[in-house]
């Protein structure tokens, strides 16, 4: 742990998970809870759970789970150490100095003094802008039209190459080397990396500048350089301009491919344009678009690179819940022209007119099959091509809509086109949906000891049994003082499958008997985010909160629990050839069965 358990505690006891959570998303009251749409898997009804009472959340989903820390780290995509100074800063809780490894401070120390010296290196080209060595950088921009204020608000510079000069003094050769700011030759002299060109502040979600673009005002190339990857920079985790387009009221994001695009859609009123950071889009950049939005409105370059780039970003986006709908730009190339020549007013025409995303992927597949409409081999690859697309969509109605959709739209009998579809799955079985074959699907699985495994449907079926029994049983010695001094006669930790759980029931048969436990603190005594997670989802269970006859609950579990473990040493012993041990478990297992019933409806709960 970097910090005592008192500072974190504090920290928790002051976050409430609500509160957090619903800074975040959009949550609504559910009997004793509170439900909203998950936000780390795509899903139409929402399946993810916070409970007030544990301060806890659990996803039915997608089994993402945890206390107000874990949902921070997910979100926000940062360390344990990271969503404490985050929800610590919002509580107006000041954390003591912590200990940490010697890289663990090496690695801090690194990334704060990379953080300054990037916010010094955009004063310093924001001043040489407006000074007489950046007089053809300001020309430049002048000449793209852009206004003084937009300039300020993207805080804008510009590189004369005596950055180096400026900093040297202040910070040692072996950080600035790996800042990515400046080029360290073999013969020993040191050059700026960005020489006379417009520089562009590449800031992170809380507007802390990270990187930078550089443009040349020439023909130079490249047109465009960017900050490499650094301690503080990953390109596949940003967008350009997030930090203010992720407070636009617009409800969706514009998605651009360069900085100039960006800025001129920002000064034109549109506020929630972005981009990528010289690269196609990723995943990690549409899960981050998630977090904001479901919907984006693609305006990539209208030339053959950028619609290919737009085939590309679809599926992306799909697969993480946000629609894309596309807007035509001919005859302009890209937004900036576009804006400047036919202004704000027509732009917002054309994205209230965009294409859906289905109408341009299908035109995308039509367009290489020109001759489709008079030769009949080509026609019929164009129709497989489109069923083999049809297989991304894992929701069958949803396959649905879009097959009867394509067979309206190209005149396509949509019987004998639904028997492609189909013909076409049987060739790619690890794309059949997951409705359709339970077995053939594999499935992210979090086993006992907090270790994620990929299996296979309904292989899982008998393991799911035994952690569904246990999760009931670590809920109700949680909730339930009564319960855990009856649990504790019959089940001892050892007798439950995998060390998390393991753990956790001790934890709780080790707490004062006559309260109960302190879900969210538990959560937060385990290390690794799979373990918190795993600990959440044993501990959302409901069961002691929903039922009336607690002490059914109690009696129906520890049965089921007893004889989980009892069949697990019947074939241990066989597969040991151990006889004493198999008649020793087979004894015990009868007795279950005869004498258990019995004793448990003795007991006082």
């Amino acid at each position: 742990m970097y910090y005592p358990d008192s500072i974190v505690d504090e920290v928790r006891s002051r976050s409430d998970i609500v509160s957090v959570i619903g800074s975040y998303i959009s949550l609504q009251k559910s009997s004793s809870n509170y439900v909203g749409l998950c936000p780390f898997h795509n899903e139409k009804t929402p399946s993810f759970n916070v409970n007030p009472a544990r301060q806890i959340f659990h996803c039915f989903g997608c089994n993402k789970g945890g206390n107000v820390f874990t949902f921070v780290m997910e979100y926000e995509n940062v360390s344990f150490p990271e969503a404490l100074r985050i929800l610590a800063e919002r509580a107006g809780v000041t954390l003591p100095e912590r200990t940490d490894s010697n890289q663990e401070r090496e690695n801090r120390g690194k990334r704060e003094k990379l953080m300054v010296l990037y916010k010094e290196a955009a004063e310093h080209f924001y001043r040489k802008l407006r000074a007489e060595e950046g007089r053809r950088g300001l020309e430049y921009l002048v000449g793209r039209q852009l206004s003084g204020g937009t300039m300020k608000s993207f805080g804008l510079g510009f590189s004369d190459g005596s950055l180096y000069s400026a900093v040297k003094d202040r910070y040692d050769d072996a950080l600035l080397a790996e800042s990515g700011l400046f080029t360290f030759r073999e013969s020993g002299g040191v050059r700026d990396k960005f020489f006379d060109r417009v520089m562009f502040p590449i800031f992170d979600q809380n507007g802390k500048v990270i990187a930078f673009g550089g443009r040349v005002m020439g023909d130079a190339k490249p047109k465009y350089l960017n900050s490499p990857e650094t301690l503080i920079f990953d390109k596949s985790r940003n967008l350009y301009n997030l930090n203010q387009a992720r407070r636009s009221r617009r409800g969706y994001f514009i998605l651009c491919e360069g900085y100039m695009d960006v800025i001129a859609l920002v000064q034109a009123g549109f506020d929630c344009a972005v981009a990528t950071l010289g690269t196609a889009l990723t995943e990690r950049q549409a899960k981050l678009i998630s977090r904001y939005v479901n919907r984006v409105v693609l305006t990539y370059d209208s030339d053959e690179a950028g619609q290919r780039a737009i085939n590309r970003a679809i599926p992306m986006l799909h697969d993480v819940g946000v629609s894309a709908t596309i807007v035509d730009m001919r005859p302009y190339k890209d937004p900036d022209e576009f804006i400047k020549a036919l202004g704000a007013e027509e732009y917002e025409r054309r994205i209230e007119r965009a294409q859906t995303s289905f109408a341009f992927e299908m035109k995308f597949i039509a367009d290489r099959y020109p001759d489709r409409a008079s030769d009949p081999a080509k026609k019929t690859a164009f129709h497989r091509e489109v069923a083999e697309w049809m297989l991304r969509f894992k929701d069958r109605l949803e396959r649905s809509n879009y097959i009867r959709s394509f067979c309206e739209t190209y005149g396509c009998d949509e019987s004998e086109f639904r028997e492609m579809v189909t013909e076409a799955m049987k060739k790619a079985p690890v794309r059949r949906p997951v409705e359709e074959s339970q077995e053939s699907v594999p499935v992210e699985h979090l086993n006992g000891d907090g270790v994620v495994t990929q299996e296979f449907g309904r292989k899982r079926a008998a393991e799911d049994n035994v952690l569904r029994s246990q999760n009931v049983l670590l809920s109700l010695i949680a909730t339930n003082p009564r319960a855990r001094a009856v649990v504790r006669k019959y089940i001892t930790p050892e007798m439950l499958d995998g060390n998390v759980y393991r753990e956790a029931a001790r934890r709780c048969f080790e707490a004062d008997p006559n309260e109960t436990i302190d879900v969210a603190q538990m959560v937060s005594r385990f290390e690794t985010a799979q373990e918190q997670r795993l600990v959440a989802e044993m501990l959302a269970n409901d069961e002691a909160d929903r039922t009336e006859d607690v002490k059914r609950a109690v009696c129906d579990t520890i049965q089921k629990v007893l004889m989980y473990y009892t069949d697990a040493q019947i074939e241990k012993a066989r597969a040991s050839g151990s006889s004493a041990e198999l008649l020793r478990y087979t004894r015990q297992k009868a007795s279950l069965v005869r004498d258990l019933p019995q004793k448990l409806r003795s007991e006082d709960i």
